[in-house]
């Protein structure tokens, strides 16, 4: 290393929709050089991005460079700055920030973060990324959620900035997952034909799915995704259940998405739920209806219908409610005439910020009010004032008869104790569900925990009975 810069002796090919950031910790890494010295030769107009609690920059942190600045990074890569700007998504970004008629002699650097520049920043295949450079290096690039299949080395790309530790996830025990890679592609062209645009269908098959991913635990015949889960987790997911539930969430939804993306752009589709509306002759869309049927049986979920397909999922509602006013010809103002509209409440929660619930639920900081539903909170409530009630009504003064005063105080205590152990099983049960793990609220309550679980299970089985 010389004062002039670095001696350049390497050429550093970027790789195809690669972020600048990782381009320069793989030239770093190639100088020998620690990536903060290599920055150094720029000068920066604002922090970093970074993860709370870690160090350097973000994985899925973006750099946007002026006209000086990128032909510094053209001179470290010796690689032309035509073959740049093809292969970084963010070279032509920079005049955005620096403006068209840049002129400054001194480098200049932006962060940013890599989907606020142009899309998701995933993990590139580590076996891909040796092959192409000849070194074996991290690298990141721009992979939208149907890009993450590397089908050479059966691997499933993570999301970079949702910082859990794994870059990949295995797919040889998942060849479904890989042939629907395959078949997105077909769908994306008939999306094209159609004159729609191939990522808003995949915004709402995800959320569609991500929907029915969250209400899936309470269908006892769902079979195809525990098992896919499992084998993404190498197997078994062991006492990490819930981590890996949102970790591998998009790829063991994958199939399906792609599934229910063709589904949405099918006319035949489309004509059943005409049927089931009624036609002309408007009637409620039947939760079994013709539709969701088809639905389920190209899912290979032949009960899907029975489990209510869309009432599980709003955005799947809407969809065939915007299909329904275009078919009759309803003017509906603003989003209301856009069946591929996804609302923002609607949209599946991220990765990370499941991990963070997880995490706050593991340290105990998540609140009782953020957890428990409002009305599980209002059955406990009721069931401590009713038993407050009762031991309020206690008179110990009474002058009735000693047997019958005695068994009138003991039966008030006992419906009092019944009470309370109810709400004790509702407590821990509303807990465990947070997140509170059956060994300390064992503990806590004094209940084995088999019989413990027998009770909440049984406590659920109540309430679902009494509609609560």
């Amino acid at each position: 290393m010389s004062n002039a810069g670095p001696v350049r002796v390497l050429r550093v090919a970027p790789l195809a929709q690669e972020t600048v950031f990782s381009l320069l910790g793989r030239i770093a890494g190639g100088y020998a050089i620690d990536a903060g010295e290599l920055r150094s030769w720029w000068q920066w107009r604002n922090q970093a991005p970074r993860t709370p609690g870690a160090a350097g920059p973000r994985p899925d942190a973006e750099i946007l460079l002026n006209q000086a600045g990128r032909r510094v990074l053209a001179e470290l890569c010796r690689t032309s700055p035509q073959n740049l700007a093809k292969a970084l998504p963010a070279w032509d970004r920079a005049p955005e920030m620096f403006g068209t008629d840049d002129g400054d002699p001194q480098p200049l650097g932006q962060w940013r973060t890599g989907s606020t520049v142009h899309a998701p920043v995933a993990y590139a295949c580590r076996s891909c990324t040796a092959r192409r450079t000849g070194q074996p290096a991290t690298a990141m690039r721009y992979r939208h959620g149907w890009q993450r299949v590397c089908p050479r080395h059966q691997r499933w790309a993570l999301d970079a900035g949702d910082s859990h530790g794994l870059q990949h996830l295995a797919l040889r025990h998942c060849p479904d997952i890989i042939s629907a890679q395959h078949q997105w592609a077909a769908v994306a062209r008939r999306a094209q034909h159609g004159g729609v645009d191939p990522g808003a269908v995949f915004v709402l098959a995800r959320a569609v799915v991500c929907q029915w991913w969250e209400q899936a635990l309470e269908w006892p015949k769902e079979r195809i995704w525990p098992a896919r889960l499992h084998q993404l987790a190498g197997g078994d997911t062991g006492r990490q259940f819930w981590w890996w539930r949102a970790v591998a969430r998009e790829a063991a939804t994958f199939p399906e998405l792609v599934t229910v993306a063709g589904a949405l752009l099918d006319p035949a589709m489309r004509g059943l739920v005409w049927a089931d509306s009624g036609g002309e002759r408007i009637r409620p869309i039947p939760p079994d209806g013709s539709f969701c049927r088809e639905l389920g049986d190209r899912l290979g979920r032949s009960w899907l219908g029975e489990e209510a397909a869309a009432n599980s999922s709003p955005s799947l509602l809407a969809w065939m409610g915007a299909i329904l006013r275009e078919h009759r010809g309803v003017n509906a103002s603003g989003w209301g005439r856009d069946p591929w509209r996804v609302r923002r409440e609607d949209q599946p929660v991220s990765v990370a910020a499941q991990l963070r619930k997880l995490a706050e639920r593991a340290d105990g900081t998540i609140s009782w009010r953020a957890s428990v539903p409002p009305g599980e909170r209002t059955w406990i409530q009721h069931k401590l004032r009713e038993t407050t009630d009762l031991l309020a009504s206690l008179d110990l003064h009474d002058t009735g008869h000693l047997a019958a005063t005695t068994r009138h105080l003991l039966d008030t205590i006992n419906q009092s104790v019944r009470g309370l152990d109810q709400a004790l099983v509702a407590i821990a049960g509303a807990a465990h569900t947070g997140g509170v793990a059956l060994d300390h609220l064992s503990a806590w309550t004094h209940i084995p925990a088999q019989d413990l679980q027998h009770d909440i299970a049984e406590h659920r089985e109540t309430l679902e009975g009494t509609g609560s």
